[in-house]
């Protein structure tokens, strides 16, 4: 299983710092949750996702970063996911 981060608007995954990509195969596998929504948080990102990514994607389980996770307060400061 990977731990994926994806735009909610457009569907990409993220790759790096200034990159996305449609091919979740090609993301970056945070590895674990915390360390997704830590870097969510850290770099400020908003309508993003994590994706529990498996073999099959018919499996995946996509979990939306709200404010259940306490990381979406309305923040002058808060700079939004788009894809490069």
């Amino acid at each position: 299983m990977k731990t994926l981060l994806r735009n909610i608007r457009n569907g990409t995954y993220f790759q790096g710092l200034a990159d996305w990509t449609a091919d979740p195969s090609a993301a970056f596998d945070f590895k674990f949750p915390e360390r997704a929504l830590r870097f969510v948080r850290d770099a400020r990102l908003e309508k993003v996702e994590l994706v529990f990514a498996f073999d099959d994607p018919r499996y995946n389980v996509p979990l939306p970063v709200d404010e259940r996770f306490g990381l979406c307060r309305k923040d002058p400061g808060r700079m939004r996911a788009e894809a490069a």
